[in-house]
């Protein structure tokens, strides 16, 4: 039986889920499969987590087909394997972002949003589960700094009062260069295809080459981020009275 996993990514994942309560006995979780690496990463410890683990929870997976010719035939495959229920939701999403007045980007992740909160509701499940990781929890942290000068990131944890869904982020203590390495060493399937037709153009393309050279300088930088995110000075911020 492997061991590995718990030093490299799996005590971090229970870290977050005890840290935040993320997952209690008797959930029932969808995770969002958009057929990348971050995705496939957060099904494969979820799985891992629920059969190594005192937790008591059933997953889902969701991948919303945004007419983009993408080819999620490995994920299904993978889900099968894992005994793990698999739903593809068709949409005209690739075609509607390119025809409005609002940022494409924007748009995509409002209405994949909205189709996976859909699917959600229609198999009773009460969570969703993303795969934004650490070195996503640093970037928006910079994007919002640099952008907006606002000091701030996303939550682990999200309740929509709207549609009694809870969001979840498993993945906030575990880094990119981790998940590559095990998506790499565990051989975890991808989806096939053309890919957005927005990749690498965007300014959370800048925020990774800004924390790539950061990490160069300083090699903690994105856990030091992390502790300053959750250590906050309270005395030494500038708050108007």
């Amino acid at each position: 039986m492997k061991k590995w996993y718990n030093k490299l990514f799996l005590n971090n994942i229970r870290k977050a889920v005890d840290n935040f309560s993320l997952i209690q006995n008797g959930d029932k979780i969808l995770v969002g499969l958009s057929g990348g690496k971050d995705s496939i990463f957060l099904l494969y410890s979820l799985n891992l987590l629920k059969n190594r683990s005192y937790l008591d929870f059933d997953i889902l997976g969701a991948h919303i087909d945004l007419n983009l010719g993408v080819n999620v035939t490995p994920i299904k495959d993978f889900c099968n394997e894992l005994n793990i229920p698999f739903i593809v939701e068709k949409t005209d999403i690739g075609q509607r972002i390119f025809n409005s007045d609002k940022s494409p980007c924007y748009l995509c992740s409002k209405l994949k949003r909205g189709a996976i909160s859909r699917i959600a509701k229609k198999y009773n499940c009460n969570k969703i589960a993303f795969g934004h990781h650490l070195t996503d929890v640093v970037e928006t942290f910079l994007l919002n700094l640099i952008y907006t000068g606002k000091i701030g990131t996303f939550k682990p944890n999200t309740y929509n009062t709207k549609k009694d869904l809870t969001l979840i982020r498993p993945l906030i203590y575990v880094n990119e260069e981790t998940i590559e390495k095990v998506v790499k060493m565990e051989s975890l399937p991808l989806a096939k295809g053309s890919k957005c037709p927005m990749d690498k153009q965007t300014k959370r393309e800048e925020m990774k080459t800004l924390v790539k050279n950061l990490k160069n300088l300083y090699p903690d930088f994105e856990e030091k981020v992390i502790s300053g995110i959750q250590n906050i000075d309270l005395d030494k911020l500038w708050i108007k009275r």
